[in-house]
C-alpha cells in the first residue's frame, strides 16, 4: 500500500516537473516517453527502475467525481494516451537527459523516437482541464 502511494506521489511530482519544464526546448529525461512502444513494452519497461508508468487520471485526484469525470471524458476525446511510461532514471552520457543536446526541438513531439509529454500532449491535458473549469494540480 505504501509502495503504491509513493508511486502515485512520484508520478505527480514527475508530471508537475514535466509541466514546469514543458516550455523548454529540450526533452528532459523525467518527462520523456516512447510514443511507439506497445502496452506490453511499457509494462515490461515499468518493471525496471528506469521507467515509471503514470496515468493522466492521477491528475484528477484532487477534483470531485463529477469534475474529474468531465476532465477524463474531455481528455479521452482528444485521442491522446491515457498513460505515459516515462524515464525516471537519467540517460548515460548525456548529463542525465535524453535530448538535452538535441538541436531539433520540433522532434520533441513528432511521434517517433523519444517524445516529451507536454510538447506532444500538453495542449490536450491542459485543454481538458480548461474545458471543465478545473485547475491542474500544479
Amino acid at each position: 500500500m505504501i509502495s503504491r502511494t509513493m508511486t502515485n506521489i512520484g508520478a505527480g511530482v514527475a508530471l508537475a516537473a514535466a509541466a514546469v519544464l514543458g516550455t523548454g526546448a529540450a526533452a528532459y529525461a523525467h518527462e520523456c516517453f516512447n510514443p511507439n512502444r506497445s502496452e506490453q513494452g511499457n509494462a515490461g519497461a515499468s518493471n525496471s527502475q528506469a521507467w515509471l508508468t503514470v496515468h493522466v487520471e492521477e491528475l484528477t485526484s484532487h477534483l470531485d467525481d463529477v469534475t474529474a469525470s468531465c476532465v477524463l471524458d474531455a481528455y479521452a476525446g482528444t485521442g491522446a494516451p491515457s498513460s505515459f511510461t516515462i524515464l525516471v532514471k537519467g540517460a548515460n552520457g548525456q548529463g542525465g537527459t535524453i535530448a538535452s543536446n538535441n538541436p531539433h526541438p520540433d522532434k520533441a513531439s513528432d511521434g517517433t523516437g523519444i517524445d516529451q509529454i507536454f510538447a506532444a500532449h500538453g495542449t490536450d491535458i491542459m485543454g481538458s482541464f480548461d474545458a471543465c473549469g478545473a485547475e491542474l494540480p500544479f
